[in-house]
């Protein structure tokens, strides 16, 4: 099932997060800052009010990965890497977008493939830039 992968192979989740779901996550994964889950003292920053945290929203729109790719292969993440060069605020839709962009044959039986991938609002603005490489494996 590995040939379905090629360069340009892309897979795509939208998602809205509401304030609470935000301020949930944030505190799930231990990310205290108070501009994640204060909706106090958030209104007072230049965002005005809750921003996703960057470590909850990298840990879903990676997760996107194993979560298709292991369907087609057994696979292992390698690397990963994201940017935010905008906020993801509440109630926003957000489409989350990985596309491969390099193949690599590691063996007869394994491939290296590397993933970008892109996080917009409904308005085509990019909040979030990322960058992955996994490894497809005969088996674990």
């Amino acid at each position: 099932m590995k040939e379905k992968i090629k360069v340009g192979y892309s897979f795509e989740e939208v998602r809205i997060f509401s304030e609470s779901e935000l301020k949930k996550i944030a505190m799930d994964c231990g990310d205290m800052n108070f501009v994640h889950h204060d909706s106090t003292l958030s209104k007072k920053t230049r965002f005005s009010g809750i921003i996703a945290s960057g470590s909850a929203i990298s840990a879903i729109f990676s997760a996107m990965i194993p979560t298709h790719l292991s369907k087609i292969s057994p696979m292992l993440g390698l690397e990963m890497s994201f940017k935010f060069p905008a906020p993801i605020k509440p109630d926003v839709i957000i489409s989350m977008v990985w596309c491969v962009s390099e193949i690599q044959k590691k063996s007869e039986t394994d491939i290296v493939i590397n993933l970008k991938g892109e996080i917009k609002d409904n308005e085509g603005k990019l909040l979030v830039l990322g960058s992955a490489k996994v490894i497809l494996l005969a088996q674990l």
